[in-house]
């Protein structure tokens, strides 16, 4: 685990200046210094162990778009984001801002002082930074990385407002079944039981306490077990709001978002469109940065930060390593199978940059439609299935009083 250290340096220049860094040792510490061309003056412990974990997602958007901001205003990077740091309120981005600052003013590139924080960024933003800066075109590069984050966003966002209501409904019902649960089942059960029981006294009948029908006894036993039930979802509730930012950009987390693109209804073609249009805007980064094919698949694939895109990529790059046309390759996982085919034509008509530029604004268009469904379709089934709940119960329930009047009504 890295420890932090203070340091005291002196540029070339003479300028002093100082700061903390993480290494893993003293020793460590000054060949990271002596890395940067700074003739050290004094180094010391400035603290235990350093945790560090990544930014919120709402503080890195706005660290990205402020970026962005510097950049197309030309403003030196070290100078605008001190400003941006003395400005911002308190928080982590303010640390993040700070340290990048100071790095870049020791003499770091932007992506080599990204990468050494690493670990509060999303996985290869330094790379995407490299490949802006080596296209001179990172102003651009960051704005679309802002506008992917705007669409996931977005999804967020319907996704909440089409279950936020629905949710409510259901924790109310539960609530209503929990207490039901408790005081009312397991009473009616016994009263439900003895009324079947009495009627071979009463109307000569020959009934027991198993001639409940079988949607009062399925009601009746689901009722009775609805406190554990509901301990049950609630407990599941907490320990996924607690574990996905932990685990969002972590494989487990990313391979579960591939699932839900693959095979969620509604959500999952959003999710889908969304990385196309992401996975094709690396590529064209890639390709105007001057890298070749394979490997601006595979800054692209990276990129996305999608295990089944990753492979999809892959097996794009050996295909054409090959020297099989890209027009051939059919990706069986997450890429569309007409994708090959739309940057072969891009390639035939030597504008493959402006190609993909299309592609992905046709993919973020479809990933902005399939989110105003979600809401559209999201609420309205969620109040028919609850609905159908409620009916079961009150019907259930009411059955046996059903057939005790009936059986009143044949007895006279």
């Amino acid at each position: 685990m890295d420890l932090s250290f203070g340091y005291r340096a002196q540029l070339a220049s003479g300028r002093e200046l100082s700061g903390t860094l993480n290494a893993t040792d003293q020793a460590a510490a000054m060949s990271a210094l002596e890395a940067l061309q700074l003739k050290v003056l004094d180094i010391w412990p400035a603290g235990g162990p350093t945790r560090t974990r990544p930014l919120g997602a709402e503080d890195f958007k706005s660290f990205n778009q402020q970026l962005a901001l510097l950049v197309k205003s030309g403003l030196p990077l070290e100078t605008g984001l001190q400003l941006l740091a003395a400005e911002a309120p308190r928080g982590r981005r303010v640390s993040v801002l700070s340290h990048i600052s100071a790095d870049l003013q020791a003499g770091m590139t932007l992506p080599q002082a990204v990468e050494k924080h690493r670990s509060e960024f999303p996985p290869d933003y330094a790379r995407l930074l490299d490949a802006g800066i080596r296209t001179n075109n990172l102003s651009d590069v960051l704005v679309n990385l802002g506008n992917h984050l705007d669409l996931r966003q977005k999804l967020n966002e319907a996704l909440m407002g089409a279950l936020a209501y629905p949710a409510c409904l259901v924790i109310a019902l539960l609530g209503v079944l929990t207490f039901m649960g408790l005081e009312v089942f397991p009473r009616y059960q016994r009263y439900a039981s003895q009324w079947m029981t009495n009627q071979r006294h009463i109307f000569g009948f020959n009934a027991s306490t198993h001639s409940l029908p079988f949607l009062t006894r399925a009601v009746l036993f689901c009722g009775v077990h609805t406190p554990l039930i509901s301990v049950i979802l609630a407990a599941t509730a907490l320990a996924a709001l607690l574990l996905w930012p932990i685990l969002r950009n972590r494989p487990a987390g990313l391979h579960l978002r591939d699932w839900a693109a693959q095979h969620l209804p509604l959500i999952g073609p959003a999710l889908r469109a969304g990385l196309t249009a992401r996975w094709c805007d690396g590529l064209k980064i890639g390709i105007i940065s001057g890298l070749d094919i394979p490997e601006s698949i595979a800054l692209a694939s990276s990129i996305t930060a999608s295990p089944a895109i990753s492979e999809d990529g892959r097996e794009m790059g050996e295909t054409i390593s090959r020297g099989t046309p890209i027009s051939a390759f059919r990706p069986g996982r997450m890429l569309p199978a007409t994708l090959g085919v739309s940057v072969h034509s891009g390639i035939t008509a030597n504008n493959l940059p402006d190609t993909l530029a299309t592609i992905c604004e046709s993919y973020r268009r479809q990933a902005e439609v399939r989110l105003a469904l979600i809401p559209a379709v999201v609420a309205p089934v969620a109040l028919v299935v609850i609905g159908i709940m409620v009916f079961m119960v009150v019907y259930g329930m009411a059955t046996p009083l059903f057939d005790l009047f009936r059986s009143i009504w044949a007895y006279q």
